[in-house]
């Protein structure tokens, strides 16, 4: 066998048994269920909305040019579409392909930073793959796992290999820029910090510094040059208010901008990130072994002078912030408290003798997490790029740990009992939830949901808690392992159990045929995301009518049959006595189950289809005309639609 064929033999022995375990339990994860309001529907409504009227250039949605999104990850779908037909198919499968393609990036960069450990590439994509909460945001049909590869793949082009020290800066170029035209300038961000601190972790850069910094620049350059080449005829081509809002506003009121009106600008405090740290990490936060690792690994002593009061300034921070978790200090103390908490310990560690892989994640990790803590606008998800460095992260200081302090490494008491004791707990409560939840509570419809399928379930986290409670060695694989399959586990407890509150299906069936008969179609009184124009395959906008159900209706302007955004009910209705409007209640009123043409459940409440004077009368206090047919109700066996029949 050639040298080469050896090699290519050699990586993929190195992805399994990984890949295909994470592939497998990823595509049944995936197809258990429809696409996911608002996240996957919305998406998906983009990507039709521009295909179905030949939109290539600017992103739409309900008929407007829609500036909060670039459009890579749409061309991706439009590409399969083309091949295999419109279907909500090929999107999911991109996303599973995305997340294949995270997990042997990390692998890869680990193996780049760390080649003389050769565990640590080994464990990153085992770790990466048992995060629970990014497994199941990775299987919404979104941007943010499509980002993680771009990340992966640029920070792996600084990364010097046995062969070459300089980076690929026309591939970091490139990768840049298929980041800015997945999720914007954010990309930059993410890899930012290991660009400028590169002289901290990486020879080369400290020995050509002008070199380092020219060809990173120019670099970067080669990333906007991408970004505006889409950019600047979409800014033409969508007019003013979509050049406006794509420049300027829709970055801006996420960085600053807390009272941003009509931008996803998601305004937290400064701790958001860090209240949910351990959830984002779940279940590495629940593995003492990696806990215990971490510090060990990464505070050695004898500590140089001064470090150890930049660690009491970091700890008062962590304190003062722990209390305004409850206090709620103003967020510009928040701000400084963070500052206070990731300055002081970045330091501490960069004067530390650590090696250049964790000198690496010290400074793509730590300076990230505080300028996106700093940011206004904040999701759990923004950070997901940053989880195959924590693993990374973790992996290494574990192999350390095993080196440096064997027995404590190995130690029984650093195992994985606390997971174990909490999937038995678990599986306790799965048990119970057939017994108790009719008689205790009746009317909560997520456990009322589950309680029916929780037993089965029960006897998968027995199986997993005991397999959490073996010694010795595959510790991190068991591990591993069991967060996967527990993860998969709750996703599918969620599809039998809750699905059918997300599932709207059946409403967009009924749009669909009111969209073809062209009967005109209003959302009263919430915003509309897009959740019925994929699965309905609309073909026109859905007005927002702003009345909501008893509230008096607003003088209108307008005299005219044109559907406007804003219409008041009694104006829809007087000039479209065909229209539809979809209503939205906790509890679906009386005369809905007599009047409305379509009742579904919505998540926590309900959806209502009517006829447009139908509903207008209601509102008045009028009895409208007898329906010429019943109204459609889903779900058929629903507890709550059979004793509204009775």
């Amino acid at each position: 066998m050639s040298n080469s064929a050896y090699t290519r033999s050699e990586h993929l022995r190195a992805l399994w048994p990984w890949l295909p375990l994470w592939s497998v339990m990823a595509l049944l994860a995936i197809f258990s269920h429809g696409p996911m309001p608002m996240f996957s529907t919305r998406t998906l409504a983009v990507a039709w909305d521009m295909w179905a009227h030949h939109q290539w250039l600017v992103p739409h949605i309900n008929g407007e040019a829609y500036s909060e999104k670039v459009p890579l990850l749409f061309w991706m779908i439009h590409a399969g579409w083309a091949v295999f037909g419109v279907s909500d198919v090929w999107p999911r499968i991109l996303e599973v392909i995305f997340g294949g393609a995270q997990l042997v990036l990390a692998s890869v960069l680990a193996s780049r930073l760390f080649p003389a450990r050769p565990w640590v590439a080994k464990a990153t994509p085992w770790l990466l793959m048992a995060f629970a909460y990014a497994f199941l945001f990775g299987l919404q049909i979104m941007y943010e796992v499509l980002l993680c590869a771009w990340v992966l793949g640029a920070l792996l082009c600084l990364t010097p290999t046995a062969t070459r020290a300089s980076p690929r800066w026309w591939l970091f170029g490139l990768l840049v820029g298929a980041g800015l035209l997945t999720k914007g300038p954010v990309m930059v961000l993410h890899v930012l910090f290991p660009f400028l601190l590169g002289p901290l972790w990486n020879d080369w850069a400290r020995q050509n510094k002008a070199r380092w910094y020219g060809m990173g620049v120019a670099g970067l350059l080669i990333g906007f040059a991408l970004l505006l080449a889409w950019a600047i005829p979409a800014g033409e081509a969508g007019g003013e208010a979509y050049r406006q809002r794509l420049f300027f506003t829709q970055t801006a009121g996420r960085v600053v901008d807390t009272h941003a009106q009509d931008l996803q600008n998601h305004a937290r405090p400064a701790w958001y990130y860090l209240l949910f740290l351990p959830v984002i990490v779940f279940p590495l936060s629940g593995w003492l072994r990696g806990i215990v690792a971490l510090p060990t690994a990464l505070f050695r002593k004898p500590m140089r002078a001064g470090t150890p009061a930049l660690l009491w300034c970091a700890g008062a921070a962590l304190v003062l912030l722990l209390v305004s978790m409850l206090a709620h200090f103003p967020p510009l103390l928040d701000k400084a408290l963070m500052v206070l908490l990731v300055a002081p310990l970045f330091v501490a560690l960069l004067r530390q003798p650590l090696e250049p892989g964790l000198r690496f994640l010290v400074c793509w990790l730590l300076p990230t997490f505080l300028v996106f803590s700093l940011i206004t606008g904040k999701q759990l998800y923004y950070v997901l790029p940053e989880l195959g460095g924590v693993t990374m992260l973790v992996a290494a200081c574990v192999a350390d740990l095993r080196e440096r302090h064997p027995t404590l490494a190995n130690h029984w008491a650093l195992g994985t009992w606390p997971l174990s004791i909490g999937a038995f707990l678990l599986a306790i409560v799965l048990f119970a939830m057939p017994a108790v939840v009719p008689t205790r509570f009746p009317d909560n419809i997520w456990l009322t949901g589950m309680a029916p399928y929780a037993r089965f379930f029960g006897v998968v986290f027995i199986v997993l808690g005991a397999l959490l409670l073996l010694r010795g060695r595959g510790e991190m694989r068991r591990l591993a392992f069991a967060g996967l399959i527990g993860t998969v586990a709750l996703n599918a407890l969620f599809t039998l159990g809750l699905w059918y509150r997300y599932d709207l299906t059946p409403a967009s069936l009924y749009l669909a045929q009111a969209d073809a008969a062209g009967r005109p179609i209003g959302n009263l009184g919430v915003s509309y995301n897009g959740q019925y124009h994929f699965a309905g395959r609309l073909m026109h906008p859905i007005a927002k009518i702003k009345l909501q159900p008893g509230m008096a209706a607003p003088a209108d302007d307008d005299d005219d049959d044109v559907v406007h955004d804003g219409d008041s009910l009694d104006d829809f209705a007087q000039h479209h006595a065909n229209g539809l409007i979809i209503s939205y209640a906790k509890h679906p009123p009386a005369e809905a189950y007599r009047y409305a043409r379509l009742v579904q459940p919505s998540r926590t409440g309900w959806l209502m289809i009517w006829d447009a004077p139908t509903l207008a009368a209601l509102q008045k206090g009028r009895v409208p005309a007898e329906p010429g047919v019943p109204t459609q109700l889903y779900p058929l066996d629903y507890w709550r639609t059979r004793a509204a029949v009775r």
